[in-house]
């Protein structure tokens, strides 16, 4: 049995339309520190004495966690639940899904290394994780999914500008789209165009 915070887990018992009304309202991320890490995430009771409904729910990790007392539950208690939105993302995009073999192949196509920081896999783990999140109504096509290491999963996040690339907690857009964006206001007459033409390296 799973522990949080080194404890043995008290059941906190939660029905799935608050499962499902939290899931939303955070979006797969701690509520506390902004880990988007759904399958580490637990649910519990923000006042102990209440009930286990969504507003009186909160989704932490386990290191936020640590200490606190009273019963919780996990938030992806159920596997059918994320699964039930990936199949319907692949569906809607025609994206193949992502089996174990998959994600073993993928990993050593693309050098058995982690994309952002190129620590290869014999020092530290790796795994498969999607740029639009399965909860954010990303597919596991090949173009959604990075190779990446925990440490360097747990420091990005997806660019909330959509560009397909990755922001370093706690910004959340990337480096290239601030540029972007920056430079757009330095020349706000100027079309997207033509500040590429101008300072193609820094747009590049």
């Amino acid at each position: 049995m799973r522990s949080v915070g080194g404890r043995l887990p008290d059941r906190l018992r939660i029905g799935g339309g608050a499962r499902a009304v939290v899931l939303r309202r955070c979006g797969g991320a701690c509520e506390r520190c902004g880990l988007e890490w759904p399958w580490a995430l637990y649910l519990f009771r923000v006042d102990e004495t209440g009930p286990a409904a969504a507003a009186n729910l909160v989704a932490i990790c386990a290191a936020c966690s640590d200490g606190r007392a009273g019963a919780f539950a996990p938030l992806l208690s159920e596997p059918s639940l994320r699964e039930r939105l990936r199949e319907a993302n692949n569906r809607r995009t025609g994206a193949a899904r992502l089996t174990p073999a998959r994600r073993r192949r993928l990993i050593a196509e693309r050098g058995g290394c982690c994309q952002t920081c190129g620590i290869s896999g014999a020092e530290r783990q790796l795994d498969v994780h999607h740029l639009l999140g399965v909860l954010r109504g990303g597919d596991d096509s090949e173009a959604n999914l990075m190779v990446l290491c925990f440490a360097c999963h747990r420091h990005l996040q997806p660019c909330a500008a959509g560009c397909g690339r990755w922001a370093r907690k706690p910004a959340s857009v990337c480096r290239r789209c601030q540029v972007r964006t920056r430079l757009q206001d330095l020349y706000p007459t100027l079309s997207l165009e033509e500040i590429k033409a101008r300072h193609p390296s820094l747009m590049a």
